[in-house]
């Protein structure tokens, strides 16, 4: 059995960019940065896979069962999204993410076991259904097709983050149906930073005022587009 590994919460902000490559220039170029190291970590293409019944009967309790797939590896990610459910308060420091490398050819069926131990540390009471069954009548919903640009940034009071500018394609599997959007994602390192990478996101807004951030995870916009 692979190694499921539990990720502390991470730091994260994203926000929707207008047109990529002159925002991508202008915020780079921009005042905020002018004190910060800038290296770049290069282009990548990244594929996500948002699995569920037809009636997202996951996503619907707060969970997100993905994997995400670029040319170096394989990863099956169950995420915990408060969004959906607010979290009761002693569970508040439960991980909310869990990571597993699967091979690149593997389905999720191969990993039932590990998703259900995902779900069962954020539920420990579990979701009062046989959850086998619901990933059994689970299957990929959402395709998210990614142009990724990469940042590594480092600013004067040691913040590291790396920024992200994609170019996703939102895909309804099975379907027609897609659009596009372009986007910042910001990653910080150090989940202790908290404070400093928050007053980040909102500098990076003030600094310049075009881009906007996304409130929602990219599964809620997938479902809220498609």
């Amino acid at each position: 059995c692979m190694e499921l590994i539990q990720v502390a919460n991470f730091l994260n902000g994203r926000f929707l960019l207008n047109n990529i490559k002159v925002d991508k220039s202008a915020i780079l170029k921009s005042k905020l940065f002018s004190t910060f190291s800038v290296g770049t970590l290069g282009a990548s293409n990244i594929e996500k896979i948002y699995y569920d019944t037809d009636d997202f009967f996951f996503a619907e309790k707060g969970i997100n069962i993905y994997t995400t797939h670029d040319k170096g590896s394989k990863e099956l990610i169950i995420r915990y999204d408060s969004e959906q459910v607010t979290r009761i308060e002693f569970l508040k420091n439960i991980p909310n993410f869990f990571k597993l490398k699967i091979g690149k050819d593997d389905s999720i069926s191969k990993y039932y076991d590990e998703i259900n131990d995902a779900i069962y540390k954020v539920f420990p009471t579990g979701l009062n259904v046989n959850i086998e069954e619901y990933l059994r009548a689970s299957k990929p919903q959402i395709k998210i097709n990614k142009k990724r640009d990469s940042y590594r940034v480092v600013n004067n009071r040691g913040l590291k983050m790396t920024l992200s500018f994609d170019n996703c394609e939102y895909f309804k599997v099975g379907t027609r149906s897609k659009f596009n959007q372009c986007t910042l994602d910001i990653v910080g390192d150090n989940a202790r930073e908290k404070d400093d990478f928050n007053n980040f996101l909102k500098d990076i807004v003030l600094d310049y005022p075009k881009i906007i951030k996304i409130q929602s995870n990219e599964l809620t916009v997938a479902r809220n587009n498609l």
